[in-house]
């Protein structure tokens, strides 16, 4: 396979820790490298491309900045666009995270950073290799919205969308909240609402939600079925109301338990899942309605689109393996996982997958395996990380989900804190995809220790595979003893996404603690 690497100086907040330049020189004849300035520049894209279409390329490793940035930074995610365009299967892109993770962390240590930084190249390189590519699909956007909330923000939000003749659906535990000291102002707004047929208001509770932006399906305890291209949250601070809707929305949630945005400065209603944008209510209600515009004008220009790509980053089933027995089905909260009236085997329902991996931890037989990170890679990734080796002598595999763990790690180097290299990062979906049989290949590839970095309870997107990780892992120390190893050699911690400073505190006092340990 044909794979490129493009390695960033990060404008040279990177190349003065990192030697990049070696790195290069490291992979001369194996993969096409390039060593760019930054990764972002319209220039730094056009020489992307052109290496891409000039070498027949086939998968690309971007070494940089954390995969966050594209995920959370208004276009950051056009670079990942342009790789589409290009060919790049979605499955066949790796971010490796030299910045946040190596660069500024090891910042003391430049030596030991580059090769650390080494390490989780050639990480990064064999999950191209080793995945395979994902399906897509184009969904044809509904220009329907489904409005959750009556607030202020509410309303102002789909008044604008009626204007633009989508149809809206209200959902709320009541008809109308109320409006406190805006009610003078926003009492046109709700009439001209209510004299639109395009809107309908449902005082219900949600019953099921599942889908793709563009077509989403939303049922209600009355028996009513919405189909909705894109959804508005607007609930105030109505934290009862939040705790109802988590299962059903999976958003990302603040320390006190709200819905909170992508990004707090260039994504202020943009949510982690697309097509669900968040309107918070302000004390100034100019600022609300600003909220409520961008909500609106954000979703016009995603369902005025001919059709949404997806990719189905699901779970997948060996059926010459699969027995049929049913625990799939057990453990997948999403009622993803199914029977196959024919065939008696378990199958996937692509509509419902979330890809979160909680069903191939939980397969006895091993047939399902996850598309977005095989079980072939994860242990090929253990192995690899496991080469590395710090001054200290202790090595802890630190396993981040990518709720909460991997932006945790993340915020602690952009806070300047330092760590031990020795702190090895193994990316995974969820938590809850932690298989046990990673946890012992760890140990027998010579890690002191392995830490779990979890969401925390009610944080998990995937709102049960951190418990079910708990479990999984807990009952899991009896086999570590019956193979001689210390259970306590096992952490487990649940963090916020902000959650930095005590991510790398508990990491390093385990890591003493098993200095310790090592000398008794």
């Amino acid at each position: 396979m044909n794979i490129g690497l493009f390695l960033s100086e990060g404008d040279g907040e990177i190349s003065k820790v990192v030697d990049v330049k070696y790195l290069a020189g490291e992979y001369t004849g194996d993969v096409s490298t390039r060593v760019l300035n930054n990764l972002h520049s319209a220039a730094s894209h056009r020489a992307i491309i052109r290496e891409i279409e000039d070498s027949k390329l086939e998968g690309v490793v971007l070494a940089g900045e954390s995969p966050l940035f594209y995920k959370k930074t208004r276009n950051g995610e056009l670079l990942l666009s342009l790789l589409y365009a290009a060919g790049i299967n979605p499955n066949r892109i790796a971010i490796t995270n030299i910045r946040e993770q190596v660069a500024l962390p090891h910042r003391s240590t430049p030596d030991e950073a580059t090769l650390k930084a080494k390490v989780l190249v050639d990480v990064s390189l064999e999950k191209v290799r080793l995945s395979k590519n994902v399906e897509l699909i184009e969904v044809s956007p509904r220009r329907a919205v489904t409005v959750i909330g009556t607030t202020v923000a509410a309303l102002f939000a789909a008044q604008r969308l009626l204007e633009r003749n989508f149809q809206i659906d209200f959902i709320d535990r009541e008809e109308v909240r109320d409006f406190k000291n805006f009610k003078h102002q926003s009492m046109p707004t709700l009439a001209s609402i209510r004299e639109n047929p395009n809107a309908r208001f449902h005082v219900s509770k949600i019953t099921d939600f599942y889908g793709y932006a563009g077509n989403f399906r939303i049922n209600l305890e009355n028996e009513v079925k919405i189909r909705a291209g894109g959804v508005i949250v607007a609930i105030g601070d109505d934290l009862k109301y939040t705790n109802e809707l988590y299962p059903f929305l999976r958003l990302e949630r603040d320390e006190r338990g709200f819905f909170k945005a992508l990004s707090s400065d260039t994504a202020v209603t943009e949510t982690v899942q697309q097509g669900i944008f968040l309107i918070s209510e302000q004390q100034k209600l100019a600022t609300t309605i600003a909220m409520a515009d961008s909500a609106a004008m954000s979703l016009d220009a995603l369902l005025s689109q001919n059709a949404i790509r997806h990719e189905l980053f699901v779970s997948q089933v060996d059926e010459a393996v699969c027995g049929g027995c049913g625990t799939c089905i057990k453990t997948c909260i999403f009622h993803a996982a199914e029977i196959d009236p024919v065939k008696k085997l378990s199958s996937t329902n692509i509509k419902r997958c979330v890809g979160c991996g909680n069903c191939v931890s939980a397969c006895p037989t091993g047939a399902r395996d996850q598309i977005s990170g095989n079980t072939k890679y994860y242990l090929s990734a253990i192995k690899m990380l496991a080469s590395y080796k710090p001054p200290s002598g202790a090595k802890l595999l630190y396993v981040i989900c990518e709720g909460c763990g991997y932006p945790s790690l993340d915020y602690a180097g952009i806070t300047g804190l330092e760590y031990p290299t020795g702190v090895m990062p193994l990316s995974v979906r969820c938590a809850g995809r932690l298989d046990t049989q990673f946890i012992l290949e760890a140990f027998k590839q010579g890690f002191t220790g392995v830490v779990i970095c979890k969401c925390k309870d009610d944080h998990c997107l995937n709102i049960v595979g951190n418990t079910d990780l708990d479990r999984r892992a807990n009952l899991f120390r009896a086999v570590l003893s019956s193979r001689g190893i210390s259970p306590d050699r096992l952490r487990i911690f649940g963090v916020s996404d902000c959650d930095g400073a005590s991510c790398v505190t508990s990491a390093v006092e385990f890591m003493n603690y098993l200095k310790t340990m090592g000398r008794s």
